[in-house]
């Protein structure tokens, strides 16, 4: 029986989270473990993936890098209720603040930023490029796409994705549940449940 494994649920971003993941171990900033990547099916996870895995090892972690929010909230459930630990993986390449905090369960990813006394929440991304200014608030199940910036001392809420090349403004606050589609600018606060993207002249409730 190995000690420990890290499972990485997921297809193209659970890839890449498990390169930065090994990465990591080999920089000596993540402890070593055995990383096994596996797509999530709710009633596969029950009747064999979960047994296997707690027969071969002690310890078992993992990290949902999935980008539907849903889907990444389904596989949270069902590994608390297996008692997992959520982990938390930064790439060696990433630029952390030490004032900042990085919750249990985030990624981020190559060359991201996350700046002084910023804060990303639990089972939150922050993709490659992608950088979270000054004082910024990062909630819960969220996604920072490649390339996309938030300036200093802005809130989002849970479960909000921001597309790549997104923009959003100092100061500003985006609900809980919003979209940003990929190359918006937000120059204003958005409420909860809204849709932004440059097809659209403002912002519309979404429906989905």
């Amino acid at each position: 029986m190995s000690d420990a494994v890290l499972v990485i649920f997921g297809n193209r971003t659970a890839a890449e989270v498990a390169e930065a993941a090994r990465a990591a171990m080999y920089a000596g900033k993540l402890p070593g473990q055995r990383i096994e990547q596996l797509w999530f099916d709710p009633e596969r996870f029950v009747s064999h993936d979960r047994p296997r895995l707690e027969a071969a090892a002690t310890r078992i972690s993992y990290l949902a890098a999935v980008s539907d929010e849903a889907w990444r909230l389904r596989i949270d459930e069902a590994c608390q209720q297996a008692g997992w630990t959520a982990e938390t993986v930064i790439h060696p390449t990433a630029v952390i603040s030490p004032s900042a905090t990085i919750e249990a369960g985030a990624f981020i990813g190559p060359l991201a930023v996350v700046s002084s006394e910023a804060r990303v929440g639990a089972h939150s991304i922050v993709h490659i490029h992608a950088s979270v200014g000054h004082d910024c608030q990062v909630g819960a199940f969220c996604s920072i796409l490649p390339g996309a910036r938030l300036s200093g001392n802005v809130r989002i809420g849970d479960r909000v994705l921001v597309g790549s090349n997104a923009f959003i403004g100092a100061g500003l606050k985006v609900g809980d549940d919003c979209r940003i589609d990929a190359l918006s600018y937000v120059g204003r606060d958005i409420p909860e449940g809204h849709l932004v993207s440059p097809r659209l002249p403002r912002p519309v409730k979404r429906t989905s």
